[in-house]
Protein backbone atom coordinates (compact mmCIF):
# COMPACT_ATOMS: atom_id res chain seq x y z
CA UNK A 1 0.00 0.00 0.00
CA UNK A 2 1.16 3.44 -1.22
CA UNK A 3 1.18 6.13 1.30
CA UNK A 4 -1.46 8.14 -0.44
CA UNK A 5 -3.67 5.10 -0.02
CA UNK A 6 -2.66 5.29 4.05
CA UNK A 7 -3.21 8.54 4.59
CA UNK A 8 -6.62 8.42 2.53
CA UNK A 9 -7.61 5.21 4.92
CA UNK A 10 -6.44 7.74 7.66
CA UNK A 11 -8.28 10.60 7.10
CA UNK A 12 -11.29 8.56 6.56
CA UNK A 13 -10.93 7.32 10.48
CA UNK A 14 -10.87 10.99 11.56
CA UNK A 15 -13.51 11.79 9.62
CA UNK A 16 -15.91 9.77 11.36
CA UNK A 17 -14.11 9.93 13.91
CA UNK A 18 -14.85 13.64 14.50
CA UNK A 19 -18.85 12.94 12.78
CA UNK A 20 -19.50 10.53 15.58
CA UNK A 21 -18.28 12.64 18.69
CA UNK A 22 -20.97 12.46 21.05
CA UNK A 23 -21.68 15.99 23.01
CA UNK A 24 -20.11 14.51 25.95
CA UNK A 25 -16.62 14.30 24.68
CA UNK A 26 -13.91 17.05 26.79
CA UNK A 27 -13.24 20.06 24.34
CA UNK A 28 -9.39 19.59 24.67
CA UNK A 29 -9.82 15.83 23.02
CA UNK A 30 -12.18 17.65 20.54
CA UNK A 31 -9.42 19.83 19.95
CA UNK A 32 -7.18 17.39 19.20
CA UNK A 33 -8.83 15.00 16.76
CA UNK A 34 -9.70 18.37 14.65
CA UNK A 35 -5.73 18.71 14.61
CA UNK A 36 -5.07 15.13 13.70
CA UNK A 37 -7.37 15.69 10.93
CA UNK A 38 -6.06 19.08 9.92
CA UNK A 39 -2.50 17.62 9.90
CA UNK A 40 -3.57 14.60 7.66
CA UNK A 41 -5.25 16.67 5.14
CA UNK A 42 -2.49 19.16 5.05
CA UNK A 43 -0.08 15.63 4.36
CA UNK A 44 -2.68 14.36 1.48
CA UNK A 45 -2.72 17.28 -0.25
CA UNK A 46 0.95 17.81 -0.05
CA UNK A 47 2.05 14.78 -1.76
CA UNK A 48 3.66 13.88 -4.32
CA UNK A 49 3.79 10.78 -6.01
CA UNK A 50 6.18 9.29 -8.11
CA UNK A 51 3.99 9.65 -11.30
CA UNK A 52 3.51 13.20 -10.89
CA UNK A 53 7.31 13.61 -10.90
CA UNK A 54 7.88 11.38 -14.15
CA UNK A 55 4.98 12.67 -16.08
CA UNK A 56 6.95 16.30 -15.57
CA UNK A 57 10.44 15.33 -17.08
Amino acid sequence: MGRREELERELEVARKRVEALPETTPEEVVRAWHRELDSISFELNNLYDDNDIQDQD
